[in-house]
This record gives C-alpha cells, sequence and structure tokens, in this order.
C-alpha cells in the first residue's frame, strides 16, 4: 500500500499526489487532510527521496482503476 506518515494512516503518495497534481502548498495540502504542515513537508521530503518507486506505486494503481472501471 506504500509508506504511510506516522499517525495519520494518509499515504506519502496522497500527499505528493495533492501537491503536484493540485499546485497545493504545504500549508495548504496540511489543512485539506487535517494534518499538520511538518507530516506533509516530511512526505513531500520521503517522496523527494523515493520518487521513482512512490511514481510506479502510483501508475500501477491508476492503471489498475483505469482497467476495473472499464469493467
Amino acid at each position: 500500500p506504500g509508506a504511510v506518515l506516522r499517525g495519520t494512516g494518509i499515504r506519502v503518495q496522497t500527499i505528493a499526489l495533492a501537491a503536484r497534481h493540485w499546485g497545493l502548498s504545504p500549508a495548504q495540502t496540511a489543512d485539506e487532510y487535517g494534518i499538520g504542515e511538518a507530516h506533509v513537508r516530511e512526505a513531500l521530503a520521503f517522496y523527494a527521496a523515493h520518487r521513482q518507486e512512490i511514481d510506479t506505486n502510483i501508475a500501477a494503481e491508476q492503471a489498475l482503476e483505469a482497467k476495473h472501471g472499464q469493467a
């Protein structure tokens, strides 16, 4: 399922997608998910360090969702 922010149950890739696709700042992302800005910065730092692995997971999930959406 991917890396999860400690104490939140929110996946790092969820935060990364919000920041990347919606163009949200760390403060806006924190507000959107009801978490601290420090959590968002931690998630984005983790994403930066593991970008290829996380992007692969995101692409695989999107492909799976697209496949199931067509069924």
